[in-house]
This record gives structure tokens, sequence and C-alpha cells, in this order.
């Protein structure tokens, strides 16, 4: 009874997937990991860039920190003396009037260079979650084997 019910399941649900093996699950954390390594050092080039257009004395600059969860973040850090140099979002009331005080030129400036560094962060986020994932469910499948073994 059980093998005409899950016929439907065994067509359909690999199509949502993008590997049908667990070697190709990890052949697809293995491309993640390369795509999130070449979003890391855009990351870095797009600080440095930023540092190339906008001259000192700057307020705020990019920075990319990376912190225990893997999580690579490229944002904006305020200049200051260590430990009080905290970070800015352009979208928040201090980074609206951050922009108010710029020229446009200016103020555009900053505009391109914030939406590069939130899509640079969104697709770093999204290939972690996705090997997060990943590595969890090759966890879930490796005890189903041991449990039939």
């Amino acid at each position: 009874m059980c093998s005409t019910l899950d016929l439907p399941f065994k067509q359909i649900i690999p199509s949502f997937l993008p590997f049908t093996t667990e070697a190709g699950a990890w052949r697809r954390i293995q491309q993640l990991e390369t795509e999130n390594e070449q979003i890391r050092h855009l990351m870095l080039d797009c600080a440095r860039a930023f540092r190339q257009v906008i001259a000192e004395p700057r307020e705020i600059y990019l920075t990319v920190q990376q912190v225990r969860s893997l999580t690579v973040y490229i944002r904006w850090r305020r200049k200051g003396v260590r430990g009080r140099q905290g970070y800015l979002l352009l979208d928040s009331e201090a980074g609206k009037a951050f922009l108010l005080r710029q020229s446009e030129a200016v103020r555009q400036c900053y505009r391109r260079f914030d939406r590069w560094a939130l899509d640079l962060n969104l697709a770093h986020s999204l290939r972690l979650n996705e090997i997060k994932r990943l590595k969890t469910y090759l966890q879930h499948t490796a005890r189903r084997h041991e449990m039939t073994e």
C-alpha cells in the first residue's frame, strides 16, 4: 500500500531540489562555498573602491566584517577612536541626517555603494543559509542510513 502512495512523491520531490544524490548535495555545498568566497572578495573590492572614490576626511566608510557564525557583512562604519566607531545604516535616522549634509553627487555615490553592499550581503547570506541547511539535511540522511543498517 505504501509503495503506491509514494510514487508521485518520488517523481515530484526531486524536481524541487538542486541535486539528486548526497554526493550532489556535497557538490552543491562546495559550489556555494566557492561563490561565498568570491562574494567576500567582491566585498573587499567594494570597500577599497569606496575609499578611492570618496576622499578623506570621511565620516563613514565601508568595512567588511566576519562574525563567528561565518556570516560576512559589508557595512558602513563611523570614523572614531577604537571602540567608539559604531555601524550605521543609511536608511536609519542618523544615516538620513548624514546624507542630507552631503552634496547631491556625494549622496548618489553613497547610495550606489549602499545598494552594492546590500546586494552583496544578501547574496552571501542566501548562500550561507543554504549551506547550513544542506549540512543539516546531510546529517539527518546519515542518521537515517545508520538506522537502516
